[in-house]
Order: C-alpha cells, then sequence, then structure tokens
C-alpha cells in the first residue's frame, strides 16, 4: 500500500535515480532583469549595520577630543 491507499505497482515501479537528469538551471529560478538593472544601487542589497565596538571607540575619541579641546579653552 502506497501513502495514499493506493496498491502498490508491481514491477520496478517509480524509483528516484542518482542517475537523474537534471541541471543547477532547473534548480534555481531565472533571474528575470536585464544586466543594466542588475548593476543599478538598489540592487546591491542594504550595508551592514556599524559594530557595537566602533560605535563605541566614535564615541570614546570624540569624548576626548571634546575634553581636551575644553581643557584648552577654559
Amino acid at each position: 500500500m502506497s501513502a495514499i491507499g493506493m496498491p502498490a505497482p508491481r514491477g520496478k515501479g517509480f524509483a528516484i535515480s542518482a542517475y537523474a537528469d537534471y541541471r543547477h538551471d532547473h534548480l534555481v529560478f531565472a533571474r528575470q532583469q536585464s544586466l543594466q538593472m542588475r548593476e543599478m544601487d538598489w540592487e546591491k542589497g542594504a550595508e551592514p549595520l556599524t559594530p557595537w565596538s566602533t560605535l563605541i571607540m566614535r564615541g570614546a575619541g570624540a569624548a576626548i577630543l571634546s575634553t581636551a579641546f575644553l581643557a584648552i579653552v577654559i
């Protein structure tokens, strides 16, 4: 019996072969855009976010510079 309740066929029947004829084109969608559209700015995606460590170092540098500037001025 099969999963849907029908009797299994006698003989060879259906089998998935390791030698099946398939190509990579069959497994992915074809791109439907022209090459000019592919090169547009919005096709490159968003830039990655800045890590917290970089933001903290920038803030620390700005604090040091502003403190040094205030120490000189005052």
